[in-house]
């Protein structure tokens, strides 16, 4: 009598092997399918991250704000006392904004105070950056024009040694350092940024 189970056996063996074949052709097409959506999606990424980058423009200014301070050197766990100075160019000033850009990992902001009683200061914390819309809120009719005028104190506290700058930004995504006039008209200042030495 003939045994028959040995061709059973071969095909068997040729259908496991075709299988196997095809389950590790299918593993290599989904790597390789994904190592290009990933590269699609970084490349969505990296443009998605481009958009939001602020582009700076030139745009003409009209007056300035700058920060300075008494004491570029200070200590750790001190704190730094920066002035804002405001030069309205002329302009009768209702409210103003101004963004400035510092290290959180190097200073703690503690306040922001307006050194004009007609105007109150309201600051907002964000990431590294810090917003101050300053508006008028006293009856005084006397025109509010800015000639390099000590305008707001900011107070940071420091935290670690280095050098370090304090810039006011002119524009950060959709918010820009701004005064706005009686007539409600936006004027774009120059700005700066001060050096500190924290030792």
């Amino acid at each position: 009598m003939e045994n028959t189970t040995q061709p059973n056996n071969k095909v068997y063996i040729y259908l496991l092997a075709a299988f196997f074949a095809l389950f590790i052709g299918s593993g290599i097409f989904l790597l390789t399918s994904n190592k290009s959506n990933q590269k699609q999606e970084s490349a969505t990424t990296s443009t998605v991250q481009q958009e939001k980058m602020v582009i700076p423009t030139s745009m003409p200014t009209k007056g300035s704000f700058n920060l300075t301070t008494e004491k570029p050197e200070i200590k750790v766990d001190d704190n730094a006392v920066l002035t804002v100075i405001a030069d309205s160019a002329g302009e009768n000033i209702s409210a103003y904004d101004v963004i400035l850009r510092y290290d959180p990992l190097v200073f703690d902001f503690v306040e922001a105070k307006s050194l004009d009683r007609e105007f109150q200061v309201y600051s907002y914390k964000k990431d590294n950056r810090l917003s101050l819309t300053v508006v008028k809120t006293g009856q005084d009719p006397t025109p509010s024009i800015f000639v390099d005028k000590p305008v707001v104190n900011l107070v940071f506290k420091a935290k670690r040694i280095g050098d370090q700058t304090v810039s006011i930004l002119a524009s950060f995504e959709k918010e820009s350092t701004k005064f706005v006039n009686e007539k409600t008209e936006v004027v774009y200042p120059a700005v700066n940024d001060v050096n500190l030495m924290v030792k």
